[in-house]
């Protein structure tokens, strides 16, 4: 087990915010590459303690570290600028996106919606890798994925799943086609 992990796992497992908060604090607070290796290192360790934790805000705290570790947008933004200071190639940068996105949507079938909520926030993070990736392959699966899964069960998980959907169908949108999205969101039949 990775040592930085080793320090965070009892924080998280604590269940107290302002624990949680400081951790997911640390974590931002690291360099890319850094939180590229703890991910590496210590991916199932982040699985076992969710599966393993009774206590809803556990889980979601663990869920949001996990999103926590693998910062999609700006290592694509590296990795694109030919980035040298970071010590993670796109084949593991892609393996970590797909292994967090495993993770995520696991996530957003729990039963407390706390925890859907924050796997929700979690996957528009890494909708929005993929589609930086140019990945609508994986996106229009995704959107099939959340389709079925919804379709598979009710109430507010089955809300929480279709909204996922959407943020995945989103992705897929050209720029100016989600700026204009955005706009009649925003302003409706005003414009």
């Amino acid at each position: 087990m990775h040592q930085r992990w080793s320090d965070f796992a009892p924080e998280l497992e604590s269940g107290e915010s302002d624990r949680v908060n400081d951790v997911i604090d640390d974590i931002s607070d690291m360099g890319l590459s850094e939180r590229s290796e703890l991910f590496n290192d210590c991916s199932d360790e982040v699985v076992q303690l969710y599966e393993a934790a009774d206590d809803g805000y556990v889980r979601q705290s663990v869920v949001r570290v996990a999103d926590q570790l693998v910062p999609g947008l700006p290592i694509v933004t590296a990795l694109d600028n030919d980035d040298r200071s970071i010590a993670i190639d796109e084949a593991t940068f892609r393996d970590q996106t797909d292994a967090l996105c495993g993770f995520l949507l696991e996530a957003l079938t729990d039963d407390d919606g706390r925890v859907r909520q924050a796997a929700k926030r979690g996957l528009k993070d890494v909708f929005r890798t993929y589609g930086a990736l140019d990945d609508e392959e994986t996106l229009e699966a995704l959107v099939i994925e959340l389709d079925e899964m919804a379709g598979e069960t009710s109430g507010t998980q089955a809300k929480h799943l279709r909204e996922a959907k959407e943020d995945a169908k989103f992705s897929l949108q050209s720029g100016v086609a989600r700026l204009v999205e955005g706009f009649e969101g925003e302003f409706g039949d005003s414009i």
